[in-house]
Order: C-alpha cells, then sequence, then structure tokens
C-alpha cells in the first residue's frame, strides 16, 4: 500500500494542470501525464473518487464517508489519493473551495486500483511543432541513443 503523507489527509486537491488533463469516456477517467507521458486507466468507483479528489473534497472527509463500508475501503481511499499525489496528477490547492464527497460506497468492498500505462509516452512526449530540423522536414525523430 502507498502511503499517504499526513499533511495530505486535509488537504484539498486538483488536478496538476496544466501537465495533467482527464477525460471521462463513460464511467472510465483517463487522466494523462503530460511530462512523463504515463496515462491511468480509473474505472468506476476510483473515477468517482477523481472526480472528488480533483474537486477538492480532502481524503480525510472521503476516507469518513467510506467507514461505513470498513477499513479495507477506507484503506484503499487513501492509497488511491496517495498514488495520484505520487504519480504527479493531483496537487494541494492555493485557494480552498467548498467541495462535499459524491461518492457513494454502499455494497463497496474495495476500491479498485487505477492501472498505469507507458506504451505510447514516445509518441506523448513527441514535440512535432518543435522538433523540426529545416533539412530533414518535419518533425525530427530525436536519436534516443538506442541502437536500431
Amino acid at each position: 500500500m502507498t502511503r499517504l503523507d499526513d499533511s495530505l489527509r486535509a488537504a484539498q486537491l486538483e488536478a496538476a494542470a496544466p501537465d495533467v488533463v482527464a477525460e471521462d469516456f463513460g464511467g472510465e477517467m483517463v487522466v494523462l501525464n503530460l511530462t512523463n507521458g504515463k496515462y491511468f486507466s480509473l474505472p468506476g468507483l476510483t473515477a468517482s473518487l477523481w472526480r472528488d479528489l480533483a474537486d477538492g473534497c480532502p481524503v480525510e472527509t472521503l476516507a469518513a464517508a467510506a467507514e461505513a463500508a470498513g477499513p479495507a475501503v477506507v484503506e484503499s481511499v487513501e492509497s488511491l489519493a496517495a498514488g495520484l499525489v505520487g504519480e504527479g496528477l493531483l496537487r494541494p490547492r492555493t485557494a480552498p473551495v467548498a467541495a462535499s464527497p459524491r461518492t457513494s460506497f454502499d455494497g463497496v468492498a474495495t476500491v479498485p486500483a487505477m492501472e498505469s500505462y507507458d506504451d505510447m509516452a514516445d509518441l506523448i512526449l513527441a514535440d512535432p511543432v518543435h522538433d523540426v530540423e529545416e533539412a530533414a522536414g518535419w518533425p525530427v525523430r530525436r536519436d534516443s541513443g538506442k541502437g536500431g
């Protein structure tokens, strides 16, 4: 389990824009970190938690709402929040907002973990607008130092 820093339990969080973008695809939130090219799948309940956290609902408020579902659910909520902060997807807000949880924990046994992918990192990190070499054309793929 990834441990949540105690200072972040009461903090209001937000998406780490402009380096992080998120889109809801029919109940699955896909979150993209543009600084490293990794993207994350947050299905179902995890997507709902993302929305609450990104809207400024503190982790401790969500954890309190999850208490009736049991300690494993509380632990998985905290672990998810720690992972989202650890991956640089969420950060503390600079200005407080009014936020209350919308996520329902009725009938929940655990929170699905986020899944991360880096298979498209090279494509996401490519900068075709700026990676231009007049003699070679556009775009120019940088030499990664790998034999090829």
